[in-house]
């Protein structure tokens, strides 16, 4: 069983929270009662936001006063990776018990289930596009962001990246969320950093214009949020080969993203500090 919840328009620090949230949650339910329950959320990001990685330094990465002139929001994700402006896109996240029946016990099965799926809301909507077979994400060294480099099952179109993820495993349960570009507005992001780095600035800025193409670019007419969320919960279900129902967070789970936002994503000292502490 999936649970799939849908919260379009939330600012970083909720959307990260709910994240950590719901692995909380994904791993009482597997310790205690039901080791198949898995939740997808599909959401996305008002006003604009960078998410780092949780093993880097803000202040490589972003220039705080520019975020500020730009109105784009700066949180400290809970999984690794290098640094991603979400703006003018879908995520998606999706939790469940590495021992769950659908994944075989390994978190490469749920790689490829999403990707997969991934896929195929795409070529739902006329998007020819597919799961790439081998690659890494953050090959390229210092001069890579996140979507400068394409990784195993990560999706691409016209042989350029369309959709990034990212995973993280906890004490048995496994989160994985990524982004599906829906227009230009990640290559913004050079805009956001350190200005002390303009060779940096200027090399990342190329690679993104290359390296990456959006659903803007290759369909006149996009989906709306909702028409995404109903075909991409259809097509998880599908390739995981489970049930799924639409739900909500419940009480317990809001009130402990409202705490987790405002002391931990929403807090300057957990967003620059130095290294980030794992998750509990």
């Amino acid at each position: 069983m999936i649970r799939v919840l849908s919260t379009p328009e939330c600012s970083a620090a909720h959307n990260m929270a709910v994240d950590e949230v719901l692995l909380d949650t994904c791993r009482r339910d597997a310790c205690r009662r039901d080791a198949e329950t898995m939740v997808l959320r599909i959401y996305s990001w008002r006003p604009p936001a960078v998410s780092i990685g949780y093993g880097q330094e803000a202040e490589k990465e972003v220039d705080p006063r520019q975020c500020e002139r730009y109105g784009v929001e700066l949180v400290r994700r809970i999984t690794g990776g290098r640094a991603v402006l979400h703006d003018q896109e879908l995520t998606y996240s999706l939790v469940a018990p590495e021992s769950h029946s659908a994944l075989g016990g390994r978190s490469g099965v749920m790689l490829r289930a999403v990707s997969e799926a991934l896929a195929g809301t795409l070529k739902h909507f006329g998007i020819p596009a597919e799961p790439a077979m081998e690659g890494r994400c953050g090959s390229g060294g210092n001069d890579d962001v996140c979507f400068t480099a394409t990784g195993r099952y990560e999706i691409t179109a016209a042989g350029r990246k369309l959709a990034g993820s990212a995973q993280r495993r906890s004490r048995g349960v496994v989160l994985q969320h990524g982004s599906l570009l829906l227009g230009p507005g990640h290559r913004r992001l050079p805009l956001l950093m350190p200005a002390h780095e303009p060779e940096r600035r200027e090399t990342i800025a190329r690679l993104l214009n290359h390296r990456t193409i959006s659903v803007a670019e290759l369909i006149p007419d996009p989906p709306t949020f909702e028409e995404w969320t109903d075909r991409l919960s259809r097509s998880m279900l599908e390739y995981l080969n489970v049930e799924g129902r639409m739900d909500v967070l419940d009480a317990e789970e809001q009130r402990a993203a409202e705490t987790l936002a405002l002391t931990r994503y929403g807090n300057a000292d957990w967003t620059f500090r130095r290294t980030a502490s794992h998750v509990r």
